[in-house]
């Protein structure tokens, strides 16, 4: 992992530093009611990981190919060195998705929320449940992936978020 993230209010998302040897990516699949988001992170020069503003929205039902098309589609549009935004003023990274599900505020959109971390570095990906902590903590992902895979493609990325989703809590 890049090391402890959380997602707060807004869809901020803070984190610390790690070194890495190679080229890292970072998305995120979230089970919100019926529809399935895929979005894009991306690491500013600071070392933070923000919502880059790149997303799509499915069906819930959608298959595990679909699902994994998507996630890995976000993990293409990750980037790294990007610069910091100012998060007091203007737009929230998160706002499109926000606006394209109809809700005013991250809180909402947190609510009974399913996360699902994924990352890749280099050919290996990793895909982490994270515990959806409510308003005090975010949503906190754990320490150990559900699934480590070498060069997935749609559907085994798919299967893996989906098992992900049933170890949310």
């Amino acid at each position: 992992m890049i090391g402890h993230a959380t997602i707060g209010r807004e869809g901020r998302m803070w984190g610390r530093r790690r070194r890495t040897t190679g080229s890292i990516s970072v998305a995120a699949a979230d089970l919100r009611g019926d529809a399935l988001v895929a979005s894009s992170s991306s690491q500013t020069k600071d070392g933070f990981w923000i919502s880059n503003g790149a997303y799509e929205v499915l069906a819930a039902g959608a298959s595990d190919r679909e699902l994994g098309a998507a996630v890995l589609r976000m993990l293409d549009a990750s980037r790294t060195g990007v610069r910091t935004p100012n998060l007091r003023r203007g737009p929230s990274p998160f706002a499109p998705v926000l606006e394209a599900l109809g809700l005013r505020t991250w809180s909402a959109y947190a609510r009974g929320l399913l996360h699902v971390h994924v990352e890749r570095e280099d050919a290996l990906v990793r895909v982490t449940a994270s515990r959806n902590g409510g308003s005090r903590e975010g949503l906190v992902g754990s320490a150990e992936p559900v699934a480590v895979l070498e060069r997935p493609g749609d559907d085994a990325l798919g299967a893996a978020i989906r098992a992900a989703f049933a170890r949310c809590s």
